[in-house]
């Protein structure tokens, strides 16, 4: 059956994801120390979403509510999804009226996605009819096309009809300057549907070396965007304006913070400043100040701390930083060496793996992931003693979809078939519920967020599992 056809129910309101009934203990828990913690920034980032959804603004056709779940729908919307993440997607000019006007425009904060150079606007991500959100990956050589018939804006693969799909509005905020001449979306972007995006460190240190994970653009994609897109120094200030702005439009309910690896210096007195760290630090002050509260939903991707101690994570947490990401990217420990030869040499592996266990025991359940570069060079069965491991200790696991992106080493490559990713992430999923490690609130996990999990399909099998779960309990009631 066709997506298309698997569909065919009302509008409805967006779920509220974060507070859902859950059976699984770790998770409940979890969330009933997160519950009401930031409901007022929750309440304003629903009532803006309901509004702009449900506005019928003739201006932004492709911008509407989403139909309500089923479980074969979101199935579909899974495989879809798959496909458009490891294939890519054309667009033709039907498809890409209004974007950087209505609709929201690639920003580019972190890494190139796109196969093959482009000089005109691309949108963010794309909408599937069940609100599930798909990262824009560019391939003008790939089957899935996006183009707008008869008013619509749909999805074909091979000339075929698969799916409808909807744009992302433009927050209003993008347009508003940071700083004289400076707008804010070049400060911090948004993300996915409800997410606040601030790269703090474009440039990655590991490159200095010739030492960047191999499958990573970060350092290009700096060259290719600085002059629209990205600010390479962003000020104090203009976090602030950009923070408060984007958090009073009610687009945003939380922040993800993340950036390439700064190395340490030492100074003349002996003293070792850790640069990345008060580089975090500063813009988590700054975030703090914007919303004019210590407590703020911020998650911090970075890598893994230095000091030996590691006392720095609980600095961290108790200075504000609300949940935490070091990212191994690969398990098997000879292949880390080789395809992240910055990251093993600098911090080593096992300072890596020390990290997050002892993040795990500082943030508690559901605060602390690593993401994992799936379809790339590592074996499955690998990729799933990891997933193992870390599970067991509470540490999410994230997926990622690879693509070959220009700049990278393995630029040219080609990803696995849709379908393998769909069969790991089942795979993956297994093992993180059965160690209790659910989907947790969006602050904690981003990239297990339906609402702006764009790159990995983690989010959407966990939201599929989990209406399973109430669907069989309406069944057993009843």
């Amino acid at each position: 059956m066709l997506v298309g056809e698997a569909l065919g129910l009302s509008h409805s309101r967006i779920e509220n994801w974060e507070f859902g009934e859950d059976d699984m203990e770790t998770t409940a828990d979890a969330r009933q120390q997160t519950a009401g913690r930031f409901a007022d920034i929750d309440e304003r980032w629903r009532e803006s979403y309901e509004t702009t959804h449900s506005a019928d603004d003739p201006n932004a056709p492709h911008v509407s509510l989403p139909l309500d779940p089923t479980p074969e729908g979101l199935e579909q919307e899974i495989w879809v999804k798959a496909n458009l993440l490891a294939d890519g997607v054309r667009f033709d000019e039907s498809a890409l009226e209004g974007v950087c006007d209505v609709y929201r425009e690639q920003s580019r904060w972190l890494f190139d996605w796109n196969l093959g150079e482009h000089t005109y606007y691309l949108p963010e991500e794309l909408l599937l009819p069940l609100d599930s959100i798909v990262q824009v990956r560019e391939n003008r050589d790939s089957r899935w096309l996006c183009t707008v018939e008869d008013g619509v804006m749909i999805l074909k693969r091979d000339g075929e009809f698969v799916i409808q799909c909807r744009h992302l509005p433009r927050p209003k905020y993008y347009s508003l300057e940071a700083s004289p001449g400076v707008i804010m979306r070049r400060i911090a972007p948004k993300r996915g549907q409800d997410c606040l995006v601030l790269n703090y460190a474009p440039f990655c240190m590991y490159w200095s070396h010739d030492n960047g994970c191999h499958f990573c653009n970060i350092v290009p994609n700096m060259r290719w965007t600085k002059d629209d897109l990205q600010v390479g120094k962003r000020s104090y200030d203009q976090i602030v304006r950009t923070t408060r702005a984007a958090f009073d439009e009610g687009c945003v309910k939380h922040i993800l913070l993340t950036g390439g690896y700064i190395d340490r210096r030492t100074k003349r007195t002996g003293e070792v400043v850790d640069r990345e760290d008060q580089m975090v630090l500063d813009v988590v002050r700054a975030m703090q100040e914007a919303l004019e509260r210590d407590d703020i939903p911020v998650n911090v991707i970075r890598t893994a701390p230095e000091d030996k101690d590691l006392r720095s994570i609980e600095e961290h947490k108790n200075k504000g930083v609300f949940s935490v990401a070091y990212n191994l990217e690969v398990w098997d420990p000879v292949m880390f060496e080789h395809y992240c030869p910055g990251k093993s040499g600098v911090q080593g592996r096992d300072q890596w793996l020390r990290a997050l266990e002892v993040a795990s025991d500082v943030y508690g359940a559901g605060r602390v992931s690593t993401h994992f570069v799936t379809g790339f060079m590592e074996p499955e069965e690998s990729l799933l003693e990891g997933v193992e491991w870390l599970s067991e200790r509470g540490i999410a696991v994230i997926p990622l979809v690879w693509s070959p992106v220009e700049g990278s080493r393995y630029s040219g490559f080609r990803a696995p078939k849709a379908e393998w990713f769909v069969d790991t992430v089942q795979k993956v999923c297994d093992i993180r519920l059965k160690h209790g490690v659910d989907a947790f609130d969006p602050a904690a996990l981003p990239n297990d967020c339906p609402l702006c999990g764009m790159p990995s399909l983690i989010a959407d099998e966990l939201r599929l599992r989990r209406l399973r779960r109430e669907l069989g309990g309406k069944e057993v009631a009843a």
